[in-house]
């Protein structure tokens, strides 16, 4: 007969609840995803948009359109035209005479039921002044 020290491995109720901590783990992580995902390719079109030799002359409608063609190629399909004209600010930093190109807006993802997650998106790009040819 065995005794209880010479006994191991894991009890029905560990298993459980090691598969209740898995499973609430995985339903963050799938809902979640998007959002983040989302946020990932934003900051890759505002990068691109920053490596852009011409950005610093570009108006307003060019920028936007530019975002928009990284939005395309990367879909995100979360703006239109418009949408994306309300969450773009273009100005001139104080005190120089370098372009801030700022897109800020919030995201709000259901998680549970009447649970949402928010995310607040702010991304502040910076360009030098406009070089002449």
């Amino acid at each position: 007969m065995m005794t209880m020290k010479s006994q191991r491995g894991v009890t029905l109720s560990g298993l459980i609840m090691a598969c209740i901590v898995l499973g609430v783990a995985a339903l963050l992580v799938m809902r979640l995803w998007p959002i983040y995902n989302e946020k990932m390719k934003v900051d890759q079109a505002m990068d691109k948009l920053a490596t852009n030799p011409d950005a610093a002359r570009m108006t307003k409608p060019e920028i936007v359109q530019a975002i928009m063609r990284q939005f395309d190629v990367s879909d995100v399909d979360r703006f239109d035209t418009a949408a994306l004209t309300k969450v773009v600010t273009v100005g001139k930093k104080k005190g120089s005479n370098n372009k801030v190109v700022i897109m800020a807006y919030e995201i709000r993802a259901p998680l549970f039921s009447n649970l949402d997650v928010v995310m607040n998106y702010r991304n502040v790009k910076e360009f030098g002044p406009a070089k002449t040819d």
